[in-house]
């Protein structure tokens, strides 16, 4: 689609926008709270409370996944360089600020792959239907709160729709081929894999050098849109992610299960460790590109391998075939 065609649409956008902002003031916290649902942050708050306590293989599966949308999603805004509604129009009321480029959203984009990731893990119909109306209800909020236009909704949703039906498809063989791989390997594969994820959002700022904002996006306020610091804490992530999926599959994985008091140890204990991590990163390691790719990676890390181990040293974990064996010991007794 051409520039001055998505121009012309997002004129006749803003109406439907300033329609919805009319509403009530009382739907706006809600809407706000809604939001949230569609975040990586959030997904990504989560993720280590279903790894440490619930099951490890789906917050893997979900993990990668909610990452394949957020990557495709930083690199498709740059891709097209497109405004938020706020930023072109002072009747629309910027109830939420933000700094990246609008098309395609990225709530709609991962609250479609990650909670349909749930809901294919869940497989029922009512967990489906529960997943399209939460996403419907985030589309909803993302256009009422002034960030994006209907079109950016649409496609982040079509996107997200592609990114879980791609995942899902791709993790069978991906992950035979993997772990097929020696560690070395994996390890060197997960640092490429990383680097070129940064490298796909160069390319796709490419073709913009020497942007400016236009005079027209006047009303967007201080905006730094073509920055790559999301990117780069993605790919901190990514390379935690598969680094650690690797060292935990040759350390043999580990039982999520246990008691109620050991699983919300583990959760106090993971968690506040990780935000020890998190502050003493920006204490000790250097503002810029590679700090925060390194303190992302170091605190993935943690959560992936550092935590399980450290909870199977406390007694709060066990490893995956110790309980199998411990059964079998335990069937071999009573027959004598």
């Amino acid at each position: 689609m051409n520039v001055d065609l998505l121009d012309d649409l997002h004129l006749a956008e803003l109406a439907p926008i300033i329609w919805l902002q009319s509403w009530p003031g009382v739907v706006r916290p809600v809407l706000e709270l809604v939001s949230v649902l569609g975040t990586d942050t959030f997904f990504l708050l989560c993720l280590p409370l279903l790894y440490w306590c619930v099951n490890p293989a789906l917050a893997l599966r979900l993990g990668f996944t909610v990452l394949a949308a957020a990557a495709t999603n930083a690199i498709g805004k740059l891709a097209a360089h497109q405004p938020r509604p706020y930023w072109i129009d002072p009747r629309i009321h910027a109830f939420s600020a933000e700094g990246a480029f609008g098309l395609p959203s990225g709530h709609a984009q991962i609250g479609t792959a990650g909670l349909g990731r749930l809901a294919a893990a869940v497989a029922r119909p009512w967990a489906w239907w529960t997943a399209g109306v939460i996403v419907a209800l985030v589309c909803l909020s993302r256009v009422y709160l002034g960030v994006h236009f209907i079109s950016d909704v649409v496609a982040g949703v079509l996107l997200g729709l592609a990114v879980l039906v791609l995942v899902r498809r791709l993790e069978r063989p991906a992950t035979a081929w993997w772990r097929g791989r020696p560690l070395w390997v994996q390890l060197a594969a997960s640092a490429v894999l990383s680097g070129a994820l940064v490298g796909c959002a160069a390319l796709a700022n490419a073709p913009y050098a020497g942007w400016v904002v236009p005079p027209g996006w006047s009303f967007a306020g201080a905006i730094d849109p073509e920055s790559l610091d999301a990117v780069v804490s993605m790919a901190g992530v990514l390379l935690g992610t598969l680094a650690g999926a690797s060292i935990m599959y040759r350390l043999g994985w580990f039982d999520a299960g246990g008691s109620l008091g050991a699983r919300a140890g583990r959760w106090v204990i993971g968690t506040v460790v990780a935000v020890l991590i998190w502050y003493a990163e920006r204490e000790v390691l250097p503002q810029g590109a590679a700090g925060t790719y390194v303190g992302y990676a170091v605190l993935t890390l943690w959560v992936q391998v550092g935590a399980p181990v450290l909870f199977i040293r406390l007694g709060l974990m066990t490893r995956r075939g110790k309980q199998t064996q411990d059964a079998g010991r335990g069937r071999a007794g009573s027959g004598h």
